[in-house]
């Protein structure tokens, strides 16, 4: 972790940032945050490792010390993060304005279908058995890509009020042996546990708007 802090710390001076300039610059409300990478008491998170890569003009694999990325490796593709994933928390729009989204390396299986996918930084506890605070998740449309989700996929679920504000969140789709379909979260927390009938006739309107194919998940959130 301390090759990392040192880092953070070397681009920060070379773009000639102090702590706090630097932590506006990324969209962190939280100087003392960069204190504690530049110490190596903290490790960022995927959303803000992707931006300090792309500060230093580099790949998030490049930036962390991985292997570095090859373009023709066709396990390695980019995709655009677009917005977040959080329970109880209603927006006007599923995504961010364009200027706010950023590009992040994906590696995916040799035999994964080439489907356009987003990517979502994953808020809250409604799903932290299976994605912390932080990590970032890549979905496959199902409407413009005719897919139709399977018992045990993991799926993006928006609701829309009858303010015509959205929700959009991660729960495990399942169908039971006599047909009904539940959204499962998958969580520690006791807030979001209970599952939810889908298509059972909500007030909102409830819809599966993606599937799960990839996720980037750095160890020490789970901590």
């Amino acid at each position: 972790m301390q090759d990392l802090a040192d880092k953070i710390k070397k681009l920060r001076k070379s773009l000639g940032l102090n702590q706090d300039q630097l932590a506006a610059r990324i969209g962190l409300d939280v100087q003392s945050t960069v204190s504690k990478w530049e110490r190596g008491k903290q490790r960022p998170n995927a959303e803000y490792t992707a931006k300090l890569a792309e500060l230093a003009g580099e790949t998030m694999g490049q930036f962390i010390g991985a292997e570095p990325l090859k373009k023709n490796d066709a396990a390695v593709r980019n995709y655009r993060v677009v917005g977040e994933l959080q329970a109880g928390a209603w927006k006007e729009s599923l995504e961010w304005d364009f200027e706010d989204q950023y590009e992040i390396p994906c590696y995916v299986g040799p035999n994964m279908p080439n489907y356009p996918l987003k990517g979502f930084v994953v808020r809250g506890p409604s799903m932290n058995k299976l994605y912390p605070e932080g990590a970032i998740v890549f979905a496959a449309a199902t409407i413009s890509n005719g897919l139709t989700p399977k018992s045990g996929n993991k799926v993006i679920v928006s609701r829309r009020d009858q303010n015509g504000l959205y929700e959009s969140t991660i729960k495990e789709f399942v169908v039971e042996p006599d047909g009904s379909k539940w959204l499962w979260p998958r969580s520690y927390d006791p807030e979001h546990q209970a599952p939810v009938e889908y298509n059972n006739g909500r007030a909102e309107e409830v819809t599966i708007t993606g599937i799960i194919m990839a996720s980037f998940i750095v160890e020490a959130m789970r901590g």
